[in-house]
């Protein structure tokens, strides 16, 4: 759901709200961004995030966000935000040491990604990426690729993919940096995987199919590769950390021993 829409529908509820009433209100609401939050933090446990400026048009249940997990665009006042973030735990001790505390200003009517990361051993920060993605072409769909790994990579997209499937240069994504962003590439609607490599290699280190949506016509679709005008970001993400408190689970779709590709909307057919 884009801003205007999360606007309009704030002023259709305060309106519902004011019926009865003797008086009439004209709520007035400030300029707002759409930002959230991704976990790339490869050698932690799951942590909280809040902006503890304001409490209004602020970051809602960003709670227990573990590693490669993320949320949807959040509206929220657009202006400089002062934001912290928790581990995630009962024990105050633990909480009340928060590994991010940092300020950061957002435009209104703009998107953007806060991505955590650990770019040195003793420096954990948030990365601010900008999701105003154009709407892809008709017909199409949209796709750029974020590298919070520490080695650039290449990526291929492809229509369907198997375990041993192989690939074959060009790719289709060459050469993303470290915390690099890929510009966006189009193609029709329809199936579509992305399978990573390091850059230079055709060995695949990580393949994901992007999500679809069994009915993606009507009024309002959902975001899918088989719904046109949908624009992704793909995040390649690093193994976790051996012996740390990230996850470590290996049954799939979720093995965090392998460094693993996810699928995240910037923009729906709706937008």
């Amino acid at each position: 759901m884009n801003l205007s829409r999360i606007v309009a529908l704030g002023l259709v509820i305060a309106a519902a709200s004011a019926c009865g009433s003797d008086e009439i209100t004209n709520p007035s609401l400030p300029a707002l961004a759409g930002v959230r939050f991704i976990n790339g933090l490869s050698d932690s446990s799951a942590v909280d995030v809040r902006m503890v400026d304001q409490v209004e048009f602020s970051f809602n249940g960003i709670q227990n966000k573990a590693f490669r997990t993320g949320t949807e665009h959040q509206p929220v006042e657009a202006k400089a935000r002062h934001i912290r973030v928790f581990p995630n735990s009962v024990n105050p001790a633990i909480t009340s040491a928060f590994m991010v505390d940092t300020t950061i200003t957002f435009a209104a009517n703009s998107r953007y990604t806060l991505l955590l990361v650990r770019e040195t051993p003793t420096h954990v920060h948030l990365v601010v990426i900008d999701d105003n993605v154009p709407a892809p072409p008709s017909g199409q769909i949209s796709i750029r690729m974020v590298n919070t790994t520490t080695g650039a990579i290449d990526s291929y997209v492809v229509n369907t993919f198997a375990p041993t499937d192989p690939v074959a240069p060009p790719a289709t994504i060459a050469n993303v940096a470290p915390l690099g962003i890929s510009t966006a590439i189009s193609r029709a609607a329809g199936n579509a995987a992305v399978r990573v490599t390091p850059a230079g290699s055709t060995t695949v280190a990580a393949s994901q199919a992007g999500p679809t949506n069994t009915t993606p016509t009507g009024e309002n679709p959902a975001a899918a590769v088989n719904s046109p005008g949908t624009a992704f970001s793909v995040y390649y993400f690093p193994r976790s950390v051996p012996g740390t408190s990230a996850p470590q689970t290996t049954a799939a779709p979720n093995n965090y021993t392998i460094p693993g590709v996810v699928w995240f909307v910037d923009r729906n057919p709706a937008d």
